[in-house]
């Protein structure tokens, strides 16, 4: 079979890159304390050219963002783009510890019942067209959000909000259906940026954000699919930008970005492949990264008839023996090597909320149960499908997976789409049974994990229906005191892994690689984002 003819070349390939970049005849998983410090390697071959000028970068893309509009799209690629043009009341530190204030002033004022919370804004902030930003745009956005009839990728940010006040064109007084913990993780959410209200209403600003936003870029062109660019915004609040323009390109694939890294036409790959670090970190010039991050890797399995296309999805124990057939550990430890950790729990080690209990709900591989599990039921024969993207990581985990359930009995037939289809064909009933999903947690908050993608309300592609999981992920939200919340996510987590609804993968770290010639303080987030403000020009 094609996958499997893959998966024996990819493990040849990642293994090799894997013993490469560690420098070990043992690739090993990294660990959330082995790589707290990034790991950088510089190389000392002939340096490259710089591309474009001194002053100008160019970002390799090797997924074609959705599109421009930060509330209606909820994709990486977009992010990165959407990221330097919109901003977010909240900002994550890079750390992941803390939030900042970014377009309000300071953090939430709480009355002491926490059902109330007044946000001063910044003074003094544009809009790219010269509009003033003010407590307006923010009634804006939870307007927005709040209506099903607009498009939003994330309402659940604005669920605890029942009301607003506007008390001053800079004050906003928020009332609240309950003491939210999570309300400052969740107004740090892309999802939750400021953009101009009359230009929102008169443009599409998934193809055309001019004008619409307050960053530090202002959009200037883009060819859907192919380039994006951005230009400095001189009169930013933050202070002008050091790299005064970007473009964002988007490639074929791996080999081309890292081929335009070589060549100096590229400036930043900020989703460098296992299997290409080492060859990105012997580039002269160039520094390649490799840090943790709070991103998960996970299968997300349909578990009513109805929405399935194999009926036995229904079944507990069919479910079950799928999630025991695939063997992870060894996957991360082989395939991902040092550019990833194997995790047991969905509300994984680095996000808010996470205690080791939650690692006993993992479901452990064992191929002889799942094995005696489907002769047992008569199932050995049984199709299922499973749904991926065309992205080179998806294809290789699928090519695994596939073998896997092939040893058990199963057979898996794989359906491989471009990114924006994939996205929205994974909403769809009765096209798959299965899976591969992946989520940043920009909130860095266990509950943002649980409650957007498997909620009752808000699971639009696990489509997860359990009322007491709903009730103890709103629990979780519903206290500011950590240790209720942490019990309320032990038992959601409990809830769905025990149900075999979702099996986690791997924490992939985030790992980049730069011109360090031309760039210094090229910064991550925990989430695997970056602002390009941040950047200094050598």
């Amino acid at each position: 079979m094609k996958f499997r003819k893959f998966i024996s070349a990819a493990f040849a390939a990642l293994m090799s890159a894997s013993l490469i970049a560690c420098g070990s005849s043992t690739a090993e998983p990294a660990t959330p304390a082995d790589a707290e410090a990034p790991a950088e390697t510089e190389a000392a071959a002939p340096a490259a050219e710089a591309a474009a000028s001194a002053d100008s970068i160019n970002i390799e893309l090797t997924t074609a963002p959705v599109g421009l509009h930060p509330l209606k799209t909820n994709d990486a690629p977009s992010t990165y783009v959407n990221g330097q043009i919109f901003e977010t009341l909240y900002r994550r530190t890079n750390d992941g510890t803390a939030y900042d204030p970014q377009l309000a002033a300071e953090l939430p004022e709480f009355s002491e019942d926490g059902l109330t919370a007044t946000i001063k804004l910044r003074e003094g902030v544009k809009f790219h067209d010269g509009t003033d930003f003010t407590a307006d745009a923010v009634a804006y956005m939870i307007d927005s959000l709040k209506d099903e009839n607009y498009g939003s990728q994330r309402p659940s940010i604005v669920e605890s909000i029942d009301s607003y006040e506007i008390v001053d064109p800079l004050t906003i007084k928020l009332n609240l259906l309950y003491s939210d913990g999570v309300l400052t993780a969740k107004l740090a959410h892309t999802n939750g940026c400021i953009v101009n209200p009359e230009l929102d209403k008169s443009q599409d600003l998934l193809v055309d954000a001019t004008g619409a936003g307050t960053g530090p870029y202002k959009y200037v062109s883009s060819t859907a699919g192919s380039t994006y660019s951005l230009e400095a915004n001189e009169e930013y609040w933050g202070g002008a930008p050091e790299v005064k323009n970007v473009k964002f390109d988007v490639v074929a694939d791996e080999a081309t970005a890292v081929a335009r890294l070589q060549t100096g036409e590229a400036d930043l790959y900020p989703t460098i492949q296992a299997d290409s670090f080492s060859t990105a970190a012997a580039i002269n010039g160039y520094t390649a990264v490799s840090e943790t991050s709070s991103a998960i890797y996970f299968l997300s399995l349909r578990s009513r008839a109805s929405q399935a296309k194999n009926p036995n999805m229904e079944n507990p124990e069919f479910r079950k023996a799928i999630i025991e057939a695939v063997d992870m550990p060894s996957y991360v430890t082989s395939v991902v090597g040092n550019q990833g950790t194997y995790v047991k729990s969905i509300v994984g080690p680095t996000l808010v909320g996470y205690t080791p209990e939650m690692d006993n709900a993992n479901v452990a591989f064992n191929a002889e149960d799942a094995k005696a599990i489907i002769d047992a039921n008569g199932w050995a024969g049984q199709e299922i499908t499973m749904l991926v993207s065309t992205r080179e990581w998806h294809q290789t985990v699928a090519a695994y997976v596939q073998d896997a359930l092939s040893k058990v009995g199963i057979t898996v037939n794989v359906v491989s789409e471009e990114w924006a289809t994939y996205l929205a064909d994974a909403k769809e009933d009765g096209t798959y049974d299965f899976c591969i999903l992946s989520w940043s947690n920009v909130t860095g908050d266990g509950q943002q994990m649980l409650e957007p993608n498997f909620s009752t309300k808000n699971g639009v592609r696990t489509k997860y229906d359990n009322a007491d999981f709903d009730a103890a992920v709103d629990a979780s939200a519903r206290s500011t005191v950590l240790e209720e919340r942490q019990a309320a996510m032990l038992e959601a987590v409990n809830l769905i892994q025990g149900d075999y609804i979702v099996a986690p993968l791997y924490s992939q770290n985030t790992a980049f690689v730069y011109n360090s010639a031309k760039l210094s303080d090229v910064v991550f987030d925990k989430s695997g984002q970056f602002t390009v403000k941040d950047f200094k020009v050598n």
